[in-house]
């Protein structure tokens, strides 16, 4: 559970450390938004990951004692998925990457309030909105001709677990290993380190990085604590509806638990964050982060249906 106080208070001393002399960007111009969009286009079409189309048990499979991981129980029950084939990206897209698309597109930049444009480096993982997203996966499409889109939870999986294998990390050994695969821990109470860059740690054995982090990513589905009592075998893509969207990744709380690659986590798909009532007085509200800005550990990457997919 988030302290809202306390990020409200960080909030505010980050707006403050930041304001002064704080402007936007100059617009940049037309030719060379062109040239890092074919830039861009290249990239993502250069490392994007083949995912072979399978089957595989999804969801909490327990120890070998008989308990389950999930004490919340939204990773049950197990239950049997099959996937066409896709591709996904090896890396989460990072600002530098969402720059390109929100100039383009004439949208405002992420993150860029005084509060929050601490949090930018060009090679790391774009904090964004679900919609934010969605939007950035639907233009790939348009970019590249391709079925660009958000991964389903089943695909995020699958992928994280490098073709459905039963590890509980989605790292290159399937274990967490401290400052080799895995950012080194923290005494709570001191500073937090920023995110570190894309890529700055070894990929699982499907090729992809960062499945396995202090921070979550955006599915394309809609959030229920009860779906996989109901959910189809055949390419599952979440409730038709929801309140909240799916999150991926790590759930909050120490990541050897909370970081399994089973576990679930959602949150509103228009991102929130506490401020002040207008006119002052006790308490806060909650508003919308501007545009596509979201949380700094809101992370995404997008995926594409294999040609010949259903």
């Amino acid at each position: 559970m988030i302290n809202v106080n306390k990020t409200m208070a960080l909030w505010i001393v980050a707006a403050g450390a930041h304001a002064v002399g704080w402007a936007a960007p100059p617009a940049p111009s037309p030719s060379a938004i062109d040239a890092r969009v074919s830039d861009l286009v290249a990239k993502v079409k250069r490392t994007l990951v083949p995912m072979p189309a399978g089957s595989f048990d999804m969801g909490d499979w327990g120890t070998d004692a008989g308990h389950y991981w999930d004490i919340d129980t939204y990773s049950r029950p197990l239950h049997k998925v099959t996937l066409d084939g896709f591709s996904i990206m090896a890396y989460k897209v990072t600002f530098e990457d969402f720059d390109v698309f929100t100039d383009a597109t004439g949208n405002e930049r992420i993150n860029m309030h005084p509060g929050f444009i601490h949090q930018r480096a060009p090679k790391r993982a774009a904090g964004v909105s679900w919609y934010g997203a969605q939007a950035y996966c639907s233009w790939l499409g348009k970019m590249t001709h391709l079925s660009f889109d958000l991964p389903t939870e089943a695909q995020w999986e699958y992928a994280a677990r490098s073709g459905g294998r039963r590890v509980l990390f989605g790292t290159d050994n399937g274990k967490i290993d401290r400052s080799r695969n895995y950012p080194a821990d923290w005494v709570h109470g001191e500073a937090e380190p920023p995110l570190p860059d894309v890529g700055s740690f070894p990929p699982n054995p499907a090729g992809i990085y960062g499945m396995t982090e202090n921070a979550s990513e955006w599915v394309r589905d809609w959030f229920d604590p009860e779906y996989y009592k109901v959910s189809p075998e055949y390419d599952p893509t979440g409730p038709a509806t929801g309140k909240t969207k799916v999150q991926r990744g790590s759930v909050g709380g120490r990541p050897e638990i909370g970081a399994m690659v089973f576990m679930r986590g959602d949150d509103v798909p228009q991102t929130l964050r506490p401020t002040v009532p207008n006119g002052g007085g006790k308490g806060f509200v909650m508003i919308p982060f501007p545009g596509y800005s979201g949380h700094n550990t809101s992370h995404f990457r997008c995926a594409v249906a294999a040609e010949g997919a259903h």
